[in-house]
């Protein structure tokens, strides 16, 4: 199954809310320029846009050749499995949100690290009706609606008075 398509819209997307969320870092400094923890949180959300993106991306490169996608999905899913407990562990400071930055540390945590290890092992999804790529496909759409989750949570940090 070609799934290059799938990947191109993924990949758009992430890269469009990255963007965004860039602007509304921007807008709203409170958020994230204006201390060096809201510049690490600014920066972890990010990630949750960019490092789906480009694992996207680079799915295109190479759609034939496995060993790309592979390496490219263990490394982008060891990052953002760091890169999402230390978010969920700045979260736990926004209150109100301990189920948020539960979900974002340990749920995209976990799944950041199930992308990392389906992609470095071939043969785990042996005897599925998907592929690897269709499974990494499914858990990248979770890591999208949990990053997106995040990024609200940030920017909706009320104004400081």
């Amino acid at each position: 199954m070609d799934l290059s398509a799938f990947y191109g819209v993924v990949s758009g997307i992430n890269f469009t809310l990255l963007g965004l969320w860039w602007v509304a870092v921007r807008e709203r400094p409170e958020v994230g320029v204006g201390t060096a923890a809201g510049r690490k949180m600014a920066y972890l959300v990010a990630l949750q846009f960019l490092i789906p993106g480009t694992m996207a991306l680079l799915s295109q490169v190479a759609p034939d050749e496995p060993g790309l996608w592979r390496a490219s999905f263990t490394i982008a899913g060891v990052a953002g499995a760091y890169g999402s407990v230390l978010l969920g562990r700045s979260l736990t400071r926004v209150p109100g949100q301990a189920l948020v930055a539960g979900l974002i540390r340990w749920g995209s945590g976990l799944l950041y690290a199930a992308v990392a290890v389906l992609a470095a092992i071939p043969g785990l999804t042996a005897g599925l009706t998907l592929s690897a790529l269709q499974v990494e496909a499914v858990l990248l759409c979770l890591l999208v609606f949990l990053g997106v989750h995040a990024a609200w949570v940030v920017a909706m940090v009320p104004k400081e008075t």
